[in-house]
Formats: structure tokens, sequence, C-alpha cells
């Protein structure tokens, strides 16, 4: 950790998604990285087979990358999820999912990289 990172808070919300969901985190692979817009470290969350690694700092080559201000990628991680075949994409039924959606459209949240990882994540941390 560091002095200006939010691993604590994000590994809060990946540990709550773990135990909601034990057999999608064991399948996740890849590396994930938030870069934020605010004077915060970047944060970085490593899926490997039998264990999640969430610290502070950035990555070289990551799978996925999660860029915005803090409080639209957390408003956007955390909504409710559609389910099917496009489980882990925000439910545009919902309010709170087409605010999310209108936030990745209007570009104040950016996901580059594995999109199929991208909505693992979302899955995970889905409130």
């Amino acid at each position: 950790m560091v002095e200006d990172g939010v691993a604590p808070s994000i590994f809060g919300l990946i540990e709550r998604g773990i135990a909601r969901e034990p057999a999608l985190a064991a399948q996740m692979r890849g590396r994930v990285v938030f870069r934020f817009a605010e004077e915060f470290s970047a944060l970085r969350i490593t899926f490997r087979p039998r264990s999640v690694v969430v610290e502070d700092g950035d990555s070289r080559n990551p799978d996925l990358v999660i860029e915005g201000r803090l409080p639209d990628i957390v408003h956007f991680a955390t909504v409710p999820t559609l389910r099917g075949r496009l489980h882990g994409v925000p439910d545009p039924r919902q309010p709170r999912g087409r605010k999310a959606l209108r936030r990745l459209a209007d570009g104040r949240v950016r996901i580059e990289g594995n999109r199929a990882l991208g909505r693992q994540l979302l899955r995970l941390l889905a409130v």
C-alpha cells in the first residue's frame, strides 16, 4: 500500500465479490489496472489460479485498463448487472445501470483491453 492509494477499499469490494461468487473468481485470469484522474496511485489487481492480489501501483501491459475519476469508476463498477449472455454489463433497465452506461458513453469511464475480463470484474464488483 502507498499513502495515496485506494487498495484497501477496493480489496473490500473484491473480497465481498469472491465470497458471493467463488466459482467466477476461480476462473478469472489476468491483470487489471485502475488509473484515476485524481492524485491517487493507480491500483492493480492480479487474478491467478489460486489467488487474487490487490495492490497499489501500475502495471506494464495489463490485460484490462479502467480509467476515470474515482467516484465515476466506483459508481460504474458497483451497479446491478445483466444476467445471461451479457452478464456483467450494467443493467439499462435500472436507473443506476443507465447512469453507469452514460459514464461510459460520455468518456468519464474508459475501458480498454480484455472485455470478457472486464465483464467478469464488473460481475465480481456488483452490489
